[in-house]
């Protein structure tokens, strides 16, 4: 049988797959399974293998990930290869198909094909008021209970990333078996972009200790948070900017969460909030100072924690 999975939860694709793969081998080892990688194995020797009959055993599975030539736009060389070079209903071969997007071609020969005479699952990302739902039963299904404050908690520190909330699930699992929201509060990190927002709002405020504050609680996580402050930062001041924009040419909150693609009308309010408290040329200058400390940043003329903390200190200026 052929199996098409596609989505942008690898983590649930992974999960089906090895669900598949025990229900259709039994056992499932070197002998029975075949692994390729579109990107970077050859089509020749993927084909080639397709058709081979399995020996010594009694059926394999052939396991082709990154099938980015499924997708809108993908190699048409590849479809039409897979298409005519294939079995159909081999009882002795399956063959699954993973592509890690949403943007699946459905109208290609082999698409069809699949969805006709084998099984095409589609791993949708999950909603806002599916997540509670889905983090709760995932806790439970391995015999730990989560309070509902501690889910919340839980799901405003994942970002809607599954991959993240596995770890971070898999992280709390080993450390208790009746998580709280203690327990989230101290095992789980906050997004830095929350980080930066709430930096951010600091600044306008004129609250340069705050701001000080929150920098030196990221240092704690590494270069791999800081590094990327200068560039999220002055994202947030150029999303001051054109909120205050757009409230000038009269559109309302909702109205600029749909244009600016933003999920939270709150992120709308305090930007308001803050263009009010310091004007646009103020604004401007502020990403002048920051596109300049990252060029002597890199160019080593400054070393990256003095020179962040000294516009910390400075702003405005």
């Amino acid at each position: 049988m052929n199996f098409i999975l596609y989505g942008e939860q690898y983590p649930m694709i992974k999960a089906r797959l090895k669900k598949i793969l025990k229900e259709r081998l039994g056992e499932v080892n070197d002998f029975n399974v075949v692994n390729y990688n579109a990107k970077e194995d050859l089509l020749e020797d993927m084909v080639g293998e397709l058709s081979l009959l399995p020996l010594g055993i009694d059926r394999k599975a052939v396991v082709i990930d990154y099938a980015d030539f499924l997708a809108e736009g993908g190699n048409k060389e590849y479809l039409t290869r897979f298409n005519e070079e294939t079995p159909t209903n081999d009882e002795t071969i399956d063959i699954i198909y993973i592509l890690r997007s949403d943007k699946i071609l459905k109208s290609s020969e082999l698409y069809k094909r699949i969805e006709k005479d084998g099984q095409v699952i589609n791993f949708v990302n999950l909603t806002k008021d599916e997540w509670p739902a889905f983090i709760k039963k995932y806790f439970n299904d391995r015999g730990v209970k989560i309070e509902p404050k501690a889910i919340l908690e839980m799901y405003d520190r994942i970002d809607e990333d599954l991959t993240r909330f596995i770890n971070e699930a898999n992280k709390l699992i080993l450390y208790t078996n009746n998580i709280t929201l203690s327990d989230v509060t101290l095992m789980v990190s906050k997004p830095i972009e929350d980080d930066v927002f709430q930096l951010s709002n600091a600044l306008f405020r004129r609250d340069n200790a705050t701001a000080l504050s929150i920098y030196h609680d990221l240092q704690l996580l590494g270069s791999k948070a800081t590094d990327s402050l200068i560039p999220m930062l002055a994202s947030q001041f150029r999303f001051i900017n054109e909120v205050r924009y757009l409230s000038k040419k009269g559109y309302e909150q909702n109205e600029m969460c749909q244009i600016l693609k933003i999920k939270s009308p709150y992120r709308i309010k305090i930007a308001l909030q803050n263009a009010s408290k310091l004007g646009a040329s103020a604004v401007t200058h502020a990403l002048d100072d920051l596109y300049f400390l990252d060029y002597r940043i890199k160019s080593g003329k400054i070393d990256k924690n003095y020179g962040f903390e000294l516009f910390l200190t400075n702003f405005p200026n």
